[in-house]
Order: structure tokens, then sequence, then C-alpha cells
């Protein structure tokens, strides 16, 4: 896979790319975009309906609400921010675009802000320094009016078809919401269902999991999110209970659900989902024996 600086070095502006499948279809980049990511990401046709509803909406938009962020850094290979799918809505006071979020997250007023504390500390880069904040804004997204997708290029895995996936089902668990009147889902219905009880990032660490197997990097990213994300007050780990996974997961098919309703309310075809059976195996001791024995396929 092609590193971050390797495509920097290469030449690559991520601050000016028009659609991310253009840019890396060039031949210079031997056609990433279709051997890496696009195969990848579409699994060859089996998605989940979440994750399709986000790549529908890639293509529809032509990348035109997808930015490469480059933050102006070094790249740097502990780097943990990988992307962030943005919804519509109201955004905090003086977030306009991207580089706002950005710099809001990281505990500052607004892009100008952090851009003129890092080039203070000296923590951007000299090329970034010398064409200034004007220049490092311009090509910055707008936000709050459609869903926005971000990928940092600082990140370790800055084009990696797990990264995208697990941000693109992100837009869609946005996508559901915002279609749901059109697809005839029925708001009281959705609430009812239990399906917001999880927030979006449990149900999408589940769903990497239902989607994929041991060893994969979506399944251990997500099984170690799940076991380090929730603090205590004394910063100590509070992993989730076997019970709370199995719950999450029932959510994550009622999502899907919802999902497909609104991909065959666009003319789409239903997709299949996941199951949690293998980390069940794994992961759940006791779990699989149990359920075996209620069936009565076990003494």
């Amino acid at each position: 896979m092609t590193t971050a600086q390797e495509l920097l070095d290469a030449g690559v502006d991520p601050k000016n790319i028009p659609t991310l499948t253009a840019e890396l279809n060039k031949p210079e980049f031997g056609g990433l975009a279709d051997t890496e990511f696009m195969v990848e990401a579409g699994r060859f046709g089996n998605t989940d309906p979440t994750l399709q509803l986000g790549l529908n909406w890639w293509w529809d938009t032509q990348g035109k609400h997808t930015q490469i962020f480059d933050t102006g850094q070094s790249i740097d290979p502990h780097w943990m921010t990988q992307g962030r799918a943005i919804s519509t809505g109201r955004l905090p006071e003086g977030v306009k675009n991207t580089g706002d979020l950005w710099a809001r997250s990281a505990g500052y007023a607004n892009g100008k802000d952090w851009f003129d504390s890092m080039k203070k500390a000296g923590k951007l880069r000299p090329e970034v320094v010398e064409k200034g904040f004007d220049e490092w804004e311009k090509e910055m997204l707008e936000v709050g009016k459609d869903p926005t997708l971000v990928m940092y290029i600082q990140s370790k895995r800055p084009l990696e078809p797990e990264t995208w996936t697990h941000e693109f089902s992100h837009i869609g668990q946005y996508l559901i919401r915002k279609a749901g009147i059109t697809a005839g889902i029925d708001p009281e219905e959705w609430k009812a269902s239990g399906v917001i009880e999880s927030d979006d990032e449990e149900k999408q660490r589940v769903r990497d999991i239902m989607m994929s197997s041991p060893g994969d990097l979506a399944y251990e990213d997500a099984h170690e999110w799940l076991q380090y994300n929730r603090k205590d007050d004394q910063g100590n780990p509070i992993p989730y209970t076997s019970r709370e996974i199995r719950k999450i997961a029932e959510h994550v098919l009622l999502e899907d659900e919802y999902a497909n309703q609104v991909l065959e309310s666009q003319g789409g075809l239903a997709k299949p989902s996941g199951d949690i059976s293998q980390y069940e195996t794994q992961h759940m001791p006791g779990f699989w024996d149990s359920m075996m024995k209620k069936l009565g396929l076990k003494d």
C-alpha cells in the first residue's frame, strides 16, 4: 500500500483532489483506486446495506464532499486520527469548514488559531508556513449543510480500504436518518426499535467485526476499540461486556434493515448483513456452548 509520505513525495496535493478516484487512477500511482480501494471497499458487490449507502453517496457526489486533509504537519508514524465523517446540522460557534472543525477537536478556537499556534511552535512544514494560512484554508470544505468525509493524510493508513469503509458506513448512518421519511421509515418506530440506544461509533465498530474475520485489520481494530475505548475515572479501560456487544449487534441489524429500506426506495437492491458468530466463538467464552446446548446440539 502506498504510504502518505510516498504520495506527498510523488507530488499529490492533498488539498487539490477533485475526486479521490481521478487522482489515484493516474498512471504514476498504478491505478490504486481500482486495485486497492474500490474493489476492496465494494467487497466485489458484497457490501452491507449501510456501507452501500455511503458508497452510493460518494459516487453521487463525485467526491465533492470528500477531502484528503493535510494538517500541514509532518508525517508522523504514530498518528492515530484516521478519518472523520461529519453529519449535517448545528456546529459549534465559529466552525465553518473542516479546518475549523479540526482545530476545535484539538482544543483551539478555529482554524486560524490552530494554524498560528502550530506555526509559532514550529510544528508546520516549511512550505506550509511559506504559503500561509489563507492557502491552507482555501481548499477546506464547508461543513454543516451536507455530510462530509475527511481522511487525514498524516495517518498511518490514509488509503487503506478498511479505513474508508468504516467512515463511509458512518455516512450511511447519517443518510438513513436523513432519508427516513421518503423511505417510509416511521420515526416513532425508529425510536422504539432501540437502535439509537447504541451510538454510531459503537454500532460501526461492531459492524466492522460482523463484516470481517479474525485477523482482518477492521476486525482486530474494532476488538481493540471495544476493549480500551471506555475509561473509568482513574483512566482504566472498561471493556464492553458480551451482553453489551450482542445488544449493539442487534442494533446494527436493525440499522441495516432501515438502510435496506432506503436503498430499495431509491431503486436499489437490498444487501445482506454480517453476523457476530465468529466473535462470539473467539471472545465470548462459554456463549457458543450455551447456545448449542439450548438448541440440543450439545450435551
